[in-house]
């Protein structure tokens, strides 16, 4: 019978294999060698997925979960979806009514290989989170997924199986609900990417509302409050011939401002530069933004701290979270794309009312030097002291500045405190290796702009006292708000220890749902989901995946 020669090729196949080796069956290497391997020794080699040659329910029902990989936010030809479906269409000869076992063997194979891979994948990750490189993570889980498979394999319980290995956390359950809907709403919909503006203004608009139409953006009805705007401005027009043309006009700027909402731009219900890039973007690229942010989920563990502090890089927005509630959040300045914000995870233990601002080595010379060989009022202007190897403060007056260079600089510059500082009157330090921090600014007119990407690495807090009387708040003996106050109004530097100490993490996601149950898009100011789109396809065709030198986290503070 057919059963028994497969199951002899499945103990042919795998009796001798050890951990060093990577089977490969119709070209298609077995990431999950040594698990399968395992799983049919337990099953003392019979055939699993097939019986008489016939797929068998257990074996339907991971073909179609592998075919509809989607749903995870997963490629289905990264888990042979091609090739075990056309070894099963062609594993009876017409001729002879036999079956092949050879293919009946690599289907069991690559179906068994699928499960396994398609769980770690699903539970850790397809990319290392620190190098992008392409890789398998079956060690690193915390439960045995043999055990799984072949405890769930009576139930036919594959897919609670596959469920279970999922992160269970409502920010990527979230994610993963609106890619269903998003597939779902956009089945038989596509739109073009609008490229270019190389038209006339009036058939530009016909495209703009096409697009807008088609992705679900478009507001097609009228309110009272758009009809006085209407009356208005044909009346300045002194014509009422041009309300239906007038009508078009509100309600596109109506539909404008919606698409920016979704994107997380400035809802103004113009074509902007950001804009214009974001209806530059098609189904797809939002279809993978959304699988982007889950497999970051993937890598990362939630908060377990009944208290934390969360930084969300591309949505330039610090968040407290205290018992699964939003206490506070404030607008940040993030780092520049060549000064990046590194991803972290500390604690805030103090701050520091009216800090000195040190300046790093780098941006003293690369940036300061340059104008102080031009200008060295500068320095009074600026409120800088300079200080010797002896962090002695020296007479800046009688530096000959244009002597020095970037690899040639014995001087270390100090902002003054005050207001003027560049730190601003508060510092929230943090343990970590790259010398950030949190602060206050000088430049608090900033936080009203759109694109916040523009320090040398720190984070900048508009909301800096709110976050300094929630810190002091289980202090009220020791350090009172009244003595927050009294201390900002002396300009006198003072540590403050908090005593709670608070959890920080600064973390990067694309992509959210929001409380409404609306997803939000935010732009890829780092250009990470390029990184990792370039990685993962790179990754399908077998090439080790590095991605360069943008992904080491180096900053500088500012």
């Amino acid at each position: 019978m057919v059963n028994e020669e497969v199951a002899k090729l499945i103990t042919k196949s795998l009796s001798k294999i050890d951990t060093s080796t990577i089977l490969v069956i119709e070209k298609d290497s077995l990431f999950a060698t040594q698990f399968v391997s395992d799983f049919y020794k337990q099953r003392k080699f019979t055939v699993i997925f097939t019986d008489k040659g016939i797929i068998t329910k257990q074996g339907d029902t991971l073909l179609n979960i592998i075919k509809n990989a989607e749903v995870y936010g997963l490629i289905p030809e990264d888990y042979h979806s091609t090739k075990i479906s056309a070894l099963l269409k062609t594993a009876k000869d017409s001729a002879t009514q036999k079956y092949d076992a050879v293919k009946l063997l690599n289907v069991d194979l690559l179906l068994t290989d699928a499960f396994f891979t398609m769980a770690v994948h699903i539970n850790k990750g397809r990319l290392n989170a620190d190098s992008l490189t392409f890789e398998w993570k079956g060690k690193q889980l915390d439960t045995n997924i043999v055990e799984i498979l072949t405890i769930m394999l009576p139930k036919n319980a594959i897919r609670a199986a596959i469920d279970s290995l999922e992160p269970q956390n409502e920010y990527y359950q979230g994610l993963k609900l609106a890619l269903k809907n998003l597939q779902y709403e956009y089945k038989d919909v596509d739109w073009d990417s609008i490229k270019d503006r190389n038209s006339d203004s009036t058939t530009f608009m016909t495209r703009l509302k096409n697009r807008l139409i088609k992705s679900h953006d478009y507001i097609d009805d009228f309110s009272s409050s758009d009809s006085i705007k209407l009356y208005k401005a044909a009346k300045n027009k002194q014509s009422f011939v041009l309300t239906e043309t007038l009508k078009d006009s509100i309600k596109l700027v109506k539909s404008i401002k919606e698409f920016q909402c979704k994107n997380n731009l400035t809802e103004d219900g113009k074509i902007g530069k950001l804009t214009f890039k974001a209806l530059q973007r098609t189904k797809q690229d939002y279809i993978n933004q959304i699988a982007l942010n889950m497999e970051r989920w993937r890598w990362s563990k939630t908060p377990t701290e009944k208290q934390y502090v969360w930084v969300n890089i591309p949505k330039y927005e610090m968040m407290v979270v205290e018992k699964d509630t939003l206490v506070m959040k404030s607008r940040v300045i993030i780092g520049a794309p060549d000064h990046q914000t590194p991803l972290l995870k500390s604690t805030i233990r103090y701050f520091l009312i009216y800090p000195y601002w040190t300046v790093p080595f780098s941006i003293a010379t690369k940036e300061i030097l340059p104008i102080l060989k031009r200008d060295t009022s500068y320095l009074r202007r600026k409120n800088f002291q300079v200080l010797d190897g002896n962090n002695q403060v020296v007479d800046h007056t009688k530096i000959k500045w244009k002597k020095y260079t970037k690899t040639y600089f014995p001087w270390r510059l100090r902002q003054n405190i005050g207001e003027d500082n560049s730190l601003g009157i508060l510092k929230f330090n943090f343990e970590n290796k790259y010398g950030v921090y949190m602060h206050d600014t000088d430049s608090r007119r900033l936080f009203n702009r759109e694109m916040r990407a523009m320090s040398h690495g720190c984070c900048r807090l508009e909301k800096f006292m709110d976050f300094a009387k929630f810190l002091i708040r289980d202090d009220s003996v020791k350090y009172p708000v009244d003595s927050l106050y009294a201390d900002t109004a002396k300009s006198i530097q003072k540590y403050v220890y908090i005593k709670k100490p608070i959890a920080l993490y600064i973390t990067y996601f694309t992509a959210e749902v929001d409380d409404y149950c609306e997803l939000k898009y935010f732009i890829d100011v780092y250009k990470r989901d390029e990184k990792m789109m370039l990685a993962l396809r790179r990754g399908r065709k077998g090439i080790a995946t590095k991605v360069s030198s943008d992904e080491k986290q180096k900053a500088p503070p500012n």
